[in-house]
């Protein structure tokens, strides 16, 4: 009996380090393609080109800011990265609680 509940204490366990695991990777990802994107705007930067409007567009929920704060600053590249921090931040506890909260379900 008490080797039962262990495994479900367990499960439960490695259910969680999975979800958390996914939402860090999905906030990775979404996240540093929009600093990336933010970071090529214009076009004396490096990776300038077509693609940063579209990229901006899928990312503009958490790149807006830091789109703000570039268009104002165009040459401070710091800001950029400590507001993209923030945002990776909030996004991955919004996803790690959804993604919790359908687990769970």
């Amino acid at each position: 009996m008490k080797f039962k509940t262990f495994e479900i204490l367990i499960s439960k366990i490695i259910n969680f380090i999975r979800n958390l695991n996914l939402a860090f990777l999905i906030s990775i990802l979404y996240v540093g393609l929009g600093t990336f994107t933010v970071c090529s705007v214009y076009g004396s930067d490096t990776f300038y080109g077509e693609w940063t409007v579209f990229a901006l567009l899928v990312t503009f929920p958490v790149s807006i800011i830091s789109f703000g704060y570039r268009y104002a600053e165009p040459n401070s590249f710091l800001p950029v990265f400590i507001i993209q921090f923030i945002m990776f931040i909030i996004t991955f506890l919004i996803l790690s609680s959804l993604i919790k909260n359908k687990t769970l379900r």
